[in-house]
Protein backbone atom coordinates (compact mmCIF):
# COMPACT_ATOMS: atom_id res chain seq x y z
CA UNK A 1 0.00 0.00 0.00
CA UNK A 2 1.42 3.41 -0.96
CA UNK A 3 1.80 6.23 1.57
CA UNK A 4 -0.95 8.22 -0.20
CA UNK A 5 -3.26 5.22 -0.12
CA UNK A 6 -2.51 4.63 3.54
CA UNK A 7 -3.22 8.29 4.28
CA UNK A 8 -6.47 8.12 2.34
CA UNK A 9 -7.49 5.00 4.20
CA UNK A 10 -6.79 6.69 7.55
CA UNK A 11 -8.50 9.98 6.71
CA UNK A 12 -11.60 8.47 5.16
CA UNK A 13 -13.27 7.32 8.42
CA UNK A 14 -12.72 10.73 10.04
CA UNK A 15 -14.09 12.57 7.04
CA UNK A 16 -17.06 10.25 6.84
CA UNK A 17 -17.66 10.68 10.56
CA UNK A 18 -17.86 14.43 10.09
CA UNK A 19 -20.30 14.06 7.22
CA UNK A 20 -22.40 11.67 9.27
CA UNK A 21 -22.33 14.03 12.26
CA UNK A 22 -23.33 16.96 10.08
CA UNK A 23 -26.16 15.05 8.44
CA UNK A 24 -27.33 13.83 11.84
CA UNK A 25 -27.19 17.36 13.25
CA UNK A 26 -29.19 18.68 10.31
CA UNK A 27 -31.86 16.03 10.77
CA UNK A 28 -31.97 16.71 14.50
CA UNK A 29 -32.30 20.45 14.13
CA UNK A 30 -35.01 20.27 11.52
CA UNK A 31 -36.95 17.22 12.55
CA UNK A 32 -37.07 16.32 8.83
CA UNK A 33 -35.92 13.20 7.04
CA UNK A 34 -34.86 14.66 3.70
CA UNK A 35 -31.92 16.97 3.07
CA UNK A 36 -32.65 18.32 -0.39
CA UNK A 37 -32.44 22.10 -0.40
CA UNK A 38 -35.76 23.88 -0.73
CA UNK A 39 -36.18 26.49 -3.46
CA UNK A 40 -35.01 29.91 -2.20
CA UNK A 41 -37.76 32.09 -0.76
CA UNK A 42 -37.73 35.81 -0.16
CA UNK A 43 -38.46 37.02 3.36
CA UNK A 44 -42.10 37.97 3.58
CA UNK A 45 -44.67 38.96 6.18
CA UNK A 46 -47.88 37.04 5.55
CA UNK A 47 -51.13 37.96 7.34
CA UNK A 48 -53.45 34.99 7.83
CA UNK A 49 -56.01 36.44 10.25
CA UNK A 50 -57.00 40.11 10.41
CA UNK A 51 -60.03 40.96 12.57
CA UNK A 52 -61.65 44.27 11.77
CA UNK A 53 -60.18 47.21 13.69
CA UNK A 54 -57.52 44.98 15.26
CA UNK A 55 -54.69 46.88 16.96
CA UNK A 56 -52.84 43.81 18.24
CA UNK A 57 -50.49 41.71 16.14
CA UNK A 58 -48.81 38.33 16.75
CA UNK A 59 -45.92 37.48 14.42
CA UNK A 60 -44.58 33.90 14.20
CA UNK A 61 -40.90 33.60 13.21
CA UNK A 62 -39.62 30.09 12.36
CA UNK A 63 -36.19 28.60 13.01
CA UNK A 64 -33.24 27.41 10.93
CA UNK A 65 -34.11 25.24 7.88
CA UNK A 66 -37.74 26.04 8.65
CA UNK A 67 -40.75 27.34 6.77
CA UNK A 68 -44.04 28.82 8.10
CA UNK A 69 -46.05 26.08 6.40
CA UNK A 70 -44.41 23.26 8.41
CA UNK A 71 -42.56 24.84 11.36
CA UNK A 72 -45.75 25.45 13.39
CA UNK A 73 -47.89 22.52 12.13
CA UNK A 74 -48.43 19.44 14.30
CA UNK A 75 -48.79 15.81 13.26
CA UNK A 76 -52.54 16.27 12.79
CA UNK A 77 -51.94 19.00 10.24
CA UNK A 78 -53.14 21.88 12.46
CA UNK A 79 -50.85 24.88 12.92
CA UNK A 80 -50.32 27.08 15.96
CA UNK A 81 -51.62 30.17 14.08
CA UNK A 82 -54.76 28.16 13.23
CA UNK A 83 -55.35 27.48 16.93
CA UNK A 84 -55.09 31.20 17.65
CA UNK A 85 -57.67 32.01 14.97
CA UNK A 86 -60.13 29.66 16.71
CA UNK A 87 -59.36 30.88 20.23
CA UNK A 88 -61.97 33.38 21.46
CA UNK A 89 -59.40 34.95 23.79
CA UNK A 90 -57.46 36.05 20.71
CA UNK A 91 -60.45 37.28 18.73
CA UNK A 92 -59.06 40.84 18.51
CA UNK A 93 -55.52 39.78 17.51
CA UNK A 94 -54.14 39.80 13.97
CA UNK A 95 -51.93 36.78 13.17
CA UNK A 96 -48.97 36.85 10.78
CA UNK A 97 -46.01 34.64 9.90
CA UNK A 98 -42.58 35.70 8.72
CA UNK A 99 -40.64 33.70 6.13
CA UNK A 100 -36.93 33.84 5.34
CA UNK A 101 -34.58 31.69 3.29
CA UNK A 102 -32.74 28.98 5.25
CA UNK A 103 -31.38 26.19 2.99
CA UNK A 104 -29.59 23.12 4.31
CA UNK A 105 -26.33 23.45 2.39
CA UNK A 106 -26.35 26.55 0.19
CA UNK A 107 -25.10 30.07 0.82
CA UNK A 108 -27.79 32.55 1.92
CA UNK A 109 -28.35 35.54 4.23
CA UNK A 110 -26.81 35.65 7.69
CA UNK A 111 -28.92 36.20 10.80
CA UNK A 112 -27.87 39.85 10.83
CA UNK A 113 -28.95 40.31 7.21
CA UNK A 114 -32.29 38.57 7.82
CA UNK A 115 -32.98 40.83 10.80
CA UNK A 116 -32.17 43.98 8.82
CA UNK A 117 -34.47 42.90 6.01
CA UNK A 118 -37.23 41.93 8.44
CA UNK A 119 -37.15 45.31 10.19
CA UNK A 120 -37.32 47.13 6.88
CA UNK A 121 -40.28 45.00 5.77
CA UNK A 122 -42.11 45.60 9.04
CA UNK A 123 -41.62 49.33 8.52
CA UNK A 124 -42.63 49.16 4.85
CA UNK A 125 -45.81 47.28 5.80
CA UNK A 126 -46.65 50.06 8.28
CA UNK A 127 -46.79 47.59 11.17
CA UNK A 128 -45.61 50.13 13.77
CA UNK A 129 -48.26 52.61 12.65
CA UNK A 130 -51.16 50.15 12.35
CA UNK A 131 -50.72 48.28 15.63
CA UNK A 132 -50.47 49.45 19.23
CA UNK A 133 -49.41 46.04 20.54
CA UNK A 134 -46.97 43.74 18.72
CA UNK A 135 -46.00 40.27 19.95
CA UNK A 136 -43.40 37.86 18.54
CA UNK A 137 -43.48 34.08 18.96
CA UNK A 138 -40.06 32.93 17.80
CA UNK A 139 -38.72 29.38 17.58
CA UNK A 140 -35.05 28.40 17.60
CA UNK A 141 -32.96 30.68 15.38
CA UNK A 142 -36.04 32.84 14.77
CA UNK A 143 -35.54 34.17 18.30
CA UNK A 144 -32.07 35.42 17.37
CA UNK A 145 -33.54 37.18 14.33
CA UNK A 146 -36.20 38.90 16.48
CA UNK A 147 -33.65 39.79 19.16
CA UNK A 148 -31.48 41.45 16.52
CA UNK A 149 -34.48 43.44 15.25
CA UNK A 150 -35.28 44.66 18.76
CA UNK A 151 -31.73 45.74 19.64
CA UNK A 152 -31.63 47.65 16.34
CA UNK A 153 -34.74 49.52 17.53
CA UNK A 154 -33.12 50.40 20.85
CA UNK A 155 -31.98 53.81 19.60
CA UNK A 156 -33.30 57.27 20.52
CA UNK A 157 -35.03 57.77 17.16
CA UNK A 158 -36.57 54.28 17.18
CA UNK A 159 -37.70 53.73 20.77
CA UNK A 160 -41.31 54.66 19.98
CA UNK A 161 -41.42 51.64 17.67
CA UNK A 162 -39.63 49.46 20.22
CA UNK A 163 -42.26 50.24 22.89
CA UNK A 164 -44.96 49.02 20.49
CA UNK A 165 -43.40 45.56 20.87
CA UNK A 166 -45.07 44.42 24.08
CA UNK A 167 -43.55 40.93 24.36
CA UNK A 168 -41.34 38.40 22.63
CA UNK A 169 -41.59 34.68 23.39
CA UNK A 170 -38.29 32.87 22.84
CA UNK A 171 -38.98 29.15 22.32
CA UNK A 172 -35.85 26.97 22.40
CA UNK A 173 -33.79 29.88 21.12
CA UNK A 174 -30.02 29.21 21.27
CA UNK A 175 -29.16 32.52 22.93
CA UNK A 176 -25.75 31.11 23.85
CA UNK A 177 -25.38 28.99 20.71
CA UNK A 178 -25.73 25.27 20.10
CA UNK A 179 -23.20 22.45 19.74
CA UNK A 180 -25.09 21.04 16.76
CA UNK A 181 -24.62 24.32 14.89
CA UNK A 182 -20.85 23.92 15.31
CA UNK A 183 -21.02 20.43 13.85
CA UNK A 184 -23.36 21.47 11.05
CA UNK A 185 -21.08 24.34 9.98
CA UNK A 186 -18.39 21.81 8.97
CA UNK A 187 -20.23 20.94 5.78
CA UNK A 188 -22.87 23.57 5.08
CA UNK A 189 -21.98 27.02 3.74
CA UNK A 190 -25.18 28.47 5.21
CA UNK A 191 -23.79 31.30 7.42
CA UNK A 192 -26.70 30.96 9.83
CA UNK A 193 -25.05 27.84 11.31
CA UNK A 194 -21.82 29.70 11.99
CA UNK A 195 -23.85 32.48 13.62
CA UNK A 196 -25.24 29.92 16.09
CA UNK A 197 -21.98 28.31 17.20
CA UNK A 198 -21.45 28.31 21.01
CA UNK A 199 -21.00 31.81 22.42
CA UNK A 200 -17.46 31.25 23.74
CA UNK A 201 -16.18 31.27 20.14
CA UNK A 202 -18.91 33.38 18.57
CA UNK A 203 -18.49 37.17 18.60
CA UNK A 204 -21.87 37.61 16.86
CA UNK A 205 -23.76 36.00 19.77
CA UNK A 206 -21.55 37.73 22.34
CA UNK A 207 -22.34 41.12 20.86
CA UNK A 208 -26.04 40.34 20.42
CA UNK A 209 -26.41 39.18 24.03
CA UNK A 210 -24.60 42.28 25.34
CA UNK A 211 -26.91 44.51 23.29
CA UNK A 212 -29.94 42.62 24.60
CA UNK A 213 -28.81 43.17 28.18
CA UNK A 214 -28.34 46.86 27.43
CA UNK A 215 -31.90 46.95 26.05
CA UNK A 216 -33.20 45.48 29.31
CA UNK A 217 -31.32 48.05 31.38
CA UNK A 218 -32.44 50.86 29.08
CA UNK A 219 -36.10 50.04 29.71
CA UNK A 220 -35.86 51.85 33.04
CA UNK A 221 -39.38 52.60 34.19
CA UNK A 222 -40.65 51.44 30.80
CA UNK A 223 -41.99 47.89 30.94
CA UNK A 224 -41.75 46.91 27.29
CA UNK A 225 -40.77 44.81 25.52
CA UNK A 226 -41.41 41.99 27.98
CA UNK A 227 -39.36 38.85 27.38
CA UNK A 228 -40.33 35.24 28.12
CA UNK A 229 -38.33 32.05 27.48
CA UNK A 230 -39.15 28.35 27.11
CA UNK A 231 -36.87 25.38 26.46
CA UNK A 232 -37.24 21.73 25.48
CA UNK A 233 -36.53 18.86 27.86
CA UNK A 234 -36.75 15.87 25.51
CA UNK A 235 -33.99 14.76 23.11
CA UNK A 236 -34.26 14.57 19.35
CA UNK A 237 -32.57 11.39 18.09
CA UNK A 238 -30.78 11.11 21.42
CA UNK A 239 -29.65 14.73 21.77
CA UNK A 240 -31.19 17.85 23.31
CA UNK A 241 -30.60 20.63 20.80
CA UNK A 242 -31.24 23.72 22.97
CA UNK A 243 -31.11 22.94 26.67
CA UNK A 244 -31.89 25.42 29.41
CA UNK A 245 -28.22 26.37 29.59
CA UNK A 246 -28.05 27.43 25.93
CA UNK A 247 -31.50 29.08 26.07
CA UNK A 248 -30.49 31.33 28.98
CA UNK A 249 -30.93 35.03 28.25
CA UNK A 250 -32.42 38.07 29.99
CA UNK A 251 -36.13 37.32 30.49
CA UNK A 252 -38.83 38.68 32.78
CA UNK A 253 -39.53 35.21 34.18
CA UNK A 254 -37.57 32.00 34.63
CA UNK A 255 -37.34 29.79 31.55
CA UNK A 256 -40.38 27.53 31.14
CA UNK A 257 -39.56 23.82 30.71
CA UNK A 258 -41.65 21.97 28.10
CA UNK A 259 -41.63 18.17 27.75
CA UNK A 260 -41.17 18.18 23.98
CA UNK A 261 -38.23 17.87 21.58
CA UNK A 262 -36.74 20.74 19.59
CA UNK A 263 -39.13 20.54 16.64
CA UNK A 264 -42.37 19.62 18.41
CA UNK A 265 -42.09 22.29 21.10
CA UNK A 266 -43.29 24.72 18.40
CA UNK A 267 -46.13 22.45 17.26
CA UNK A 268 -48.78 22.32 20.02
CA UNK A 269 -51.14 19.37 19.66
CA UNK A 270 -54.10 21.37 20.98
CA UNK A 271 -55.03 24.53 22.85
CA UNK A 272 -54.49 22.51 26.03
CA UNK A 273 -50.81 21.84 25.23
CA UNK A 274 -48.36 23.23 27.79
CA UNK A 275 -46.59 25.51 25.32
CA UNK A 276 -49.85 26.94 23.98
CA UNK A 277 -51.32 27.59 27.44
CA UNK A 278 -48.05 29.18 28.58
CA UNK A 279 -47.75 31.40 25.51
CA UNK A 280 -51.40 32.48 25.64
CA UNK A 281 -51.11 33.45 29.31
CA UNK A 282 -47.93 35.49 28.70
CA UNK A 283 -49.46 37.40 25.77
CA UNK A 284 -52.81 38.09 27.42
CA UNK A 285 -51.23 39.16 30.71
CA UNK A 286 -48.84 41.46 28.88
CA UNK A 287 -51.76 42.92 26.93
CA UNK A 288 -53.48 43.72 30.23
CA UNK A 289 -50.25 45.28 31.50
CA UNK A 290 -50.02 47.33 28.30
CA UNK A 291 -53.38 48.89 29.12
CA UNK A 292 -52.05 50.08 32.47
CA UNK A 293 -54.40 47.80 34.42
CA UNK A 294 -51.79 46.47 36.83
CA UNK A 295 -53.50 48.64 39.44
CA UNK A 296 -56.70 50.66 39.24
CA UNK A 297 -57.18 54.04 40.88
CA UNK A 298 -59.97 56.43 41.66
CA UNK A 299 -59.82 59.80 43.36
CA UNK A 300 -62.97 61.82 43.92
CA UNK A 301 -64.38 64.45 46.23
CA UNK A 302 -67.26 63.47 48.49
CA UNK A 303 -69.71 65.78 50.22
CA UNK A 304 -68.14 67.56 53.17
CA UNK A 305 -69.29 65.82 56.30
CA UNK A 306 -67.65 67.80 59.12
CA UNK A 307 -69.59 70.50 60.91
CA UNK A 308 -67.93 73.83 61.74
CA UNK A 309 -66.81 73.88 65.33
CA UNK A 310 -66.08 70.14 65.62
CA UNK A 311 -62.72 69.95 67.36
CA UNK A 312 -60.40 67.10 66.31
CA UNK A 313 -57.03 67.04 68.03
CA UNK A 314 -56.98 70.80 68.28
CA UNK A 315 -57.84 71.51 64.66
CA UNK A 316 -61.14 73.13 63.81
CA UNK A 317 -62.50 71.96 60.47
CA UNK A 318 -63.59 74.64 58.10
CA UNK A 319 -65.89 74.48 55.11
CA UNK A 320 -63.05 75.08 52.66
CA UNK A 321 -61.42 71.82 53.67
CA UNK A 322 -62.21 69.15 51.05
CA UNK A 323 -62.62 65.50 51.86
CA UNK A 324 -61.47 63.09 49.14
CA UNK A 325 -61.88 59.37 48.75
CA UNK A 326 -59.41 57.25 46.79
CA UNK A 327 -59.43 53.55 45.99
CA UNK A 328 -56.59 51.26 44.88
CA UNK A 329 -57.43 47.86 43.41
CA UNK A 330 -55.46 44.86 42.22
CA UNK A 331 -57.83 43.62 39.47
CA UNK A 332 -55.93 40.40 38.78
CA UNK A 333 -57.64 37.19 39.88
CA UNK A 334 -54.38 35.25 40.11
CA UNK A 335 -51.38 37.56 40.54
CA UNK A 336 -50.18 39.32 43.71
CA UNK A 337 -48.76 42.82 43.94
CA UNK A 338 -45.77 43.02 46.28
CA UNK A 339 -44.01 45.99 47.90
CA UNK A 340 -46.57 48.55 46.74
CA UNK A 341 -45.48 52.18 47.03
CA UNK A 342 -47.79 55.06 46.17
CA UNK A 343 -46.64 58.65 46.29
CA UNK A 344 -49.38 61.24 45.92
CA UNK A 345 -48.25 64.79 45.15
CA UNK A 346 -51.66 66.38 45.49
CA UNK A 347 -52.96 69.77 44.33
CA UNK A 348 -53.45 70.94 47.95
CA UNK A 349 -51.88 70.13 51.34
CA UNK A 350 -53.18 67.18 53.36
CA UNK A 351 -54.32 67.67 56.95
CA UNK A 352 -55.57 64.20 57.75
CA UNK A 353 -55.36 60.91 55.90
CA UNK A 354 -56.98 57.58 56.65
CA UNK A 355 -56.19 54.27 54.96
CA UNK A 356 -58.45 51.25 55.30
CA UNK A 357 -58.15 47.79 53.79
CA UNK A 358 -61.40 46.02 53.11
CA UNK A 359 -59.81 42.85 51.85
CA UNK A 360 -56.57 41.25 50.77
CA UNK A 361 -53.95 43.79 51.96
CA UNK A 362 -50.99 43.22 54.28
CA UNK A 363 -48.58 45.69 55.86
CA UNK A 364 -50.37 48.99 55.23
CA UNK A 365 -48.42 52.11 56.15
CA UNK A 366 -48.83 55.84 55.61
CA UNK A 367 -46.65 58.94 55.90
CA UNK A 368 -46.89 62.61 55.00
CA UNK A 369 -43.35 63.18 53.72
CA UNK A 370 -40.15 61.35 52.88
CA UNK A 371 -38.43 62.31 56.13
CA UNK A 372 -41.30 61.27 58.35
CA UNK A 373 -41.32 57.63 59.54
CA UNK A 374 -44.24 55.48 58.50
CA UNK A 375 -46.96 54.95 61.06
CA UNK A 376 -47.46 51.18 61.05
CA UNK A 377 -50.00 49.05 62.81
CA UNK A 378 -50.95 45.40 62.99
CA UNK A 379 -54.61 46.27 62.42
CA UNK A 380 -56.17 46.85 59.06
CA UNK A 381 -56.53 50.58 59.55
CA UNK A 382 -54.05 53.43 59.80
CA UNK A 383 -55.07 56.91 60.91
CA UNK A 384 -52.61 59.78 61.06
CA UNK A 385 -52.84 63.49 61.76
CA UNK A 386 -49.93 65.15 59.94
CA UNK A 387 -47.71 67.43 61.99
CA UNK A 388 -46.84 69.46 58.92
CA UNK A 389 -49.40 70.18 56.30
CA UNK A 390 -47.96 69.03 52.97
CA UNK A 391 -49.36 67.90 49.65
CA UNK A 392 -47.16 64.78 49.72
CA UNK A 393 -48.67 61.51 50.85
CA UNK A 394 -46.74 58.20 50.85
CA UNK A 395 -48.58 54.90 51.16
CA UNK A 396 -47.09 51.41 51.24
CA UNK A 397 -48.40 47.87 51.46
CA UNK A 398 -46.27 44.74 51.64
CA UNK A 399 -48.81 42.67 49.67
CA UNK A 400 -51.99 43.20 47.66
CA UNK A 401 -53.46 39.78 47.05
CA UNK A 402 -55.56 39.03 43.94
CA UNK A 403 -58.63 41.30 43.76
CA UNK A 404 -57.46 43.24 46.85
CA UNK A 405 -59.03 46.63 47.55
CA UNK A 406 -57.88 49.43 49.83
CA UNK A 407 -59.66 52.72 50.47
CA UNK A 408 -58.35 56.03 51.70
CA UNK A 409 -59.75 59.37 52.81
CA UNK A 410 -57.94 62.69 52.67
CA UNK A 411 -58.80 66.05 54.18
CA UNK A 412 -57.22 68.79 52.04
CA UNK A 413 -56.97 72.55 52.45
CA UNK A 414 -58.54 73.94 49.29
CA UNK A 415 -58.51 77.63 50.25
CA UNK A 416 -55.44 78.42 48.13
CA UNK A 417 -54.61 77.99 44.44
CA UNK A 418 -53.76 74.36 43.66
CA UNK A 419 -50.38 73.08 42.56
CA UNK A 420 -49.79 73.23 38.82
CA UNK A 421 -48.05 69.85 38.92
CA UNK A 422 -49.89 67.09 40.77
CA UNK A 423 -48.77 63.49 40.31
CA UNK A 424 -49.27 59.94 41.50
CA UNK A 425 -46.17 57.73 41.36
CA UNK A 426 -46.85 53.98 41.37
CA UNK A 427 -44.13 51.51 42.23
CA UNK A 428 -44.56 47.80 42.92
CA UNK A 429 -43.27 44.30 42.28
CA UNK A 430 -45.12 41.76 40.18
CA UNK A 431 -45.76 38.95 42.64
CA UNK A 432 -44.93 36.19 40.13
CA UNK A 433 -41.84 37.46 38.33
CA UNK A 434 -40.76 39.97 41.03
CA UNK A 435 -40.23 42.46 38.23
CA UNK A 436 -40.25 46.08 39.40
CA UNK A 437 -42.97 48.26 37.83
CA UNK A 438 -42.71 52.03 38.12
CA UNK A 439 -44.64 54.81 36.39
CA UNK A 440 -46.47 58.12 36.91
CA UNK A 441 -50.05 59.33 36.50
CA UNK A 442 -51.08 62.95 36.40
CA UNK A 443 -53.64 64.22 38.91
CA UNK A 444 -55.68 66.87 37.11
CA UNK A 445 -57.65 69.64 38.78
CA UNK A 446 -60.93 69.83 36.93
CA UNK A 447 -62.42 72.70 38.90
CA UNK A 448 -60.33 74.50 41.51
CA UNK A 449 -63.35 76.28 42.97
CA UNK A 450 -65.29 73.07 43.42
CA UNK A 451 -62.18 71.10 44.35
CA UNK A 452 -62.80 68.35 41.79
CA UNK A 453 -59.82 66.25 40.71
CA UNK A 454 -59.11 62.99 38.92
CA UNK A 455 -56.23 60.61 38.22
CA UNK A 456 -55.51 60.49 34.50
CA UNK A 457 -55.34 56.98 33.04
CA UNK A 458 -52.49 57.64 30.61
CA UNK A 459 -49.02 57.13 32.02
CA UNK A 460 -46.51 59.98 31.85
CA UNK A 461 -43.13 59.59 30.15
CA UNK A 462 -39.71 60.99 30.99
CA UNK A 463 -38.68 62.92 34.08
CA UNK A 464 -41.44 64.46 36.17
CA UNK A 465 -41.22 67.75 38.06
CA UNK A 466 -43.03 68.05 41.36
CA UNK A 467 -44.40 70.97 43.33
CA UNK A 468 -44.04 70.24 47.03
CA UNK A 469 -46.03 72.33 49.51
CA UNK A 470 -45.37 72.75 53.23
CA UNK A 471 -47.55 74.68 55.66
CA UNK A 472 -46.97 74.70 59.37
CA UNK A 473 -49.86 73.35 61.38
CA UNK A 474 -51.83 76.24 62.86
CA UNK A 475 -54.63 74.94 65.09
CA UNK A 476 -57.59 77.24 65.24
CA UNK A 477 -59.11 77.74 68.65
CA UNK A 478 -62.79 77.05 68.84
CA UNK A 479 -64.10 79.88 70.96
CA UNK A 480 -66.61 79.01 73.60
CA UNK A 481 -65.16 75.51 74.25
Amino acid sequence: MTREAAHSSTASPTFMAKIFACVTATIIMTGCSALADKPPSTGALSFSFMPESSQKLIVFVHGVFGDPSVAWTNRSGVSWPAFIKQDKQFQDFTVATYRYDSPYLQRTSSINEIAGRMLRQLEDEGVFEKYKEIYFIAHSMGGLVVKRVLVDLNRPNQTAKLRKVKAVLYISTPALGADMAEVGSWLSVNPQLRDMRPEDFNTFLQTLEDQWRNLFRDRGSERFPQSFCAHETKPTHGMIIVSRVYASTFCDQNSFAVDEDHANIAKPGSVESDIYVWARARILQTSVLAKGLGLEYELRKIPYNYKPGLNVEGVEWKEQYGEYVFTVKNPSRTERVVDLRLRFELPWPVIVSRLTSQQGCDGLAIAGSDDEPFRKTSKNQVIKLHDVWTNVLNITATTLYPEAVLHGKLILITDRPPSNVAMLRVDYLDGTSLTRKSFWHRISVLDAAAGSVRIEHEELKGEQNATIMFRFKEPIEFKGH
